[in-house]
């Protein structure tokens, strides 16, 4: 069996980010159609030669996939496209804009 392993930082409320890790798993239901089911703070999901768990965590959120033998040929383009997905749904959070500092005015004595 393969083992595909991926974690990333999410900046948003853990309601949030199980609204995005919805998102993900609906997009995987229709493009490669899995299965998925929650519990807890833990989706777990699955098709023939593959299953797996995305945990939403306070700061992060973790994907365990396991690939069957067959599967296993294609760990590299789904790997890629789990991360793709991943990253697209969790940005980072904005940076506030940087104030330009003023210089004090100062008066020239003449």
């Amino acid at each position: 069996m393969s083992h595909i392993s991926i974690k990333r930082a999410h900046h948003a409320t853990l309601a949030d980010a199980k609204k995005l890790a919805d998102k993900v798993a609906a997009k995987l239901n229709k493009e490669y159609d899995l299965n998925s089911e929650w519990d807890g703070d833990v989706l777990h999901f699955d098709r023939s030669g593959l299953h797996g768990t995305l945990a939403v965590g306070a700061k992060d959120i973790q994907v365990d996939v396991k690939l069957g033998l067959l599967m296993a040929a294609f760990k590299g383009p789904i790997q890629t496209a789990m991360e793709t997905q991943l990253d697209q749904l969790i940005k980072p959070a904005a940076k506030p804009a940087a104030k330009p500092t003023a210089k004090p005015a100062t008066k020239t004595k003449k």
